[in-house]
């Protein structure tokens, strides 16, 4: 593991706002001042949150366990009760979900069912946020009850009284995102977050390494670029919305949009895809395999903007340890194959987007940017209200061909198409579109 990844994956639970958070920009802002290199932090306010040491406790036994952003701290007590039985007025155990996402799909369930926690339970432990709202938007929805991650010992004391200490605490507070540049121009920029859960080697202290290491040999050629290092990719805003993560990025690219957009997340191990607006393909043919735009990074916010962006990631291979303690190490020769990769797509300069608007009855737009992203875009589906899922598509396709097949679609971060009843959600959005209020 490179110098600054190390550096990096030392501190545990590296959250927005944190005073771990601060020592590291302390020592990126050493790495980064340098000649011909201009730097500033800018402020992002965010929600600080903090693990002080969760645990639960059966009798005499006392298992360690991690809490689940953003639960509110407090000392519970009540019976452990299997999540299919009456958890009213207890602590609901289920088994953690295979898609960790839907852990807050599972707390939503108990808490309208009345019960006072939720204990997740399985190996490794985890952190994934949880909130109180079935879609992803940018209202607030806090976490109804305190939820914690347990080892699976747990799901065998069903029956019994336990006390559940849940040490966590958060309080407003700034953080900052990292911007570099050689050039006042118009130019691209390689990203990468730098917020992590637990040690984060992976999720994302590989990917600042690459970041940096990429910016600093292209600023060594002089070429123009910049970076962006960002807070809260993980979360979260003040108000803790239910589209909790890339918040930092969102701020950032509220007011500054980068020429084209390099992202790196989840690059210390396994083997890594670039995940691509479909304009762009040609930008990384032969370099990686290509799939179609994710959400799950801060290129998210690039991408329902229609913005041109790619992100090289390995997420899938590091599935089985994301956002756990196992999440420990960098493959070295990874980073070197990011970077390498990274530098080729900066030179390019992808084409602009057509769509012909007029062919699904839309007023044109003057900026195709704009346009793009009324006909691409994500959407937020539900067969059931215990999982959803995400997806880039052409919406007006999809939704005349797949809406009936959903229970509840949602534009993710916007409005919600349909519930219950999905076959007018095509009209619903073509109307919506029709008047920019999309």
């Amino acid at each position: 593991m490179g110098e600054l990844a190390n550096k990096c994956s030392e501190y545990r639970d590296l959250v927005a706002g944190s005073p771990e958070e601060r020592a590291f920009l302390d020592y990126i802002s050493s790495i980064l001042d340098l000649p011909f290199i201009w730097m500033q932090l800018t402020p992002v306010e965010v929600l600080y949150w903090r693990d002080g040491g969760s645990w639960i406790e059966v009798g005499e036994m006392r298992l360690e366990a991690l809490a689940l952003p953003y639960s509110k701290g407090g000392v519970l007590e009540g019976r452990l009760v299997d999540i299919n039985g009456d958890v009213e007025g207890n602590i609901a155990v289920a088994p953690f979900p295979s898609d960790l996402n839907d852990a807050k799909y599972v707390v939503i369930d108990a808490a309208r069912r009345g019960a006072i926690a939720v204990v997740l339970y399985g190996e490794p432990l985890r952190r994934i946020v949880v909130t109180d709202e079935l879609g992803f938007k940018y209202d607030a929805a806090p976490p109804p009850i305190p939820a914690i991650s347990a080892p699976t010992s747990i799901a065998k004391m069903t029956g019994s009284r336990a006390r559940l200490v849940v040490n966590a605490s958060s309080n407003v507070t700034y953080s900052y995102n990292i911007i570099a540049m050689n050039s006042f121009e118009d130019t691209p920029m390689i990203s990468a977050h730098y917020d992590h859960w637990l040690y984060g080697a992976s999720d994302n202290c590989g990917g600042v390494e690459a970041a940096v290491t990429a910016f600093l040999d292209l600023v060594a050629e002089d070429y123009p670029v910049a970076l962006g290092l960002f807070t809260a990719e993980e979360g979260v805003a003040p108000h803790v919305p239910s589209l909790y993560w890339a918040w930092g990025s969102l701020i950032y690219f509220s007011k500054w949009r980068p020429r084209h957009l390099v992202n790196l997340d989840v690059v210390g191990t396994g083997s890594p895809k670039a995940y691509v607006m479909p304009y762009m393909r040609e930008v990384v043919s032969g370099l990686l395999p290509v799939e179609w735009p994710r959400p799950d990074f801060d290129s998210l916010n690039y991408e329902l903007r229609g913005m041109p962006s790619v992100t090289i990631s390995a997420l899938d291979d590091v599935w089985p340890v994301y956002h756990s303690p196992l999440d420990n190490r960098v493959d070295d020769a990874m980073i070197t194959l990011t970077v390498d990769i990274a530098k080729r797509i900066v030179k390019t300069e992808p084409r602009r987007p057509e769509v012909d608007l007029s062919h699904y009855g839309i007023p044109v737009r003057a900026d195709p940017y704009d346009a793009w992203s009324l006909i691409y875009n994500y959407l937020v589906i539900f067969k059931n209200n215990n999982h959803s899922d995400i997806v880039y598509v052409n919406i007006f396709d999809f939704l005349k061909r797949n809406a009936k097949d959903y229970i509840r679609i949602d534009v993710l971060g916007g409005p919600t198409l349909c519930v219950n009843n999905c076959d007018k959600a095509f009209d619903y959005y073509r109307e919506l579109a029709y008047a920019a209020l999309i």
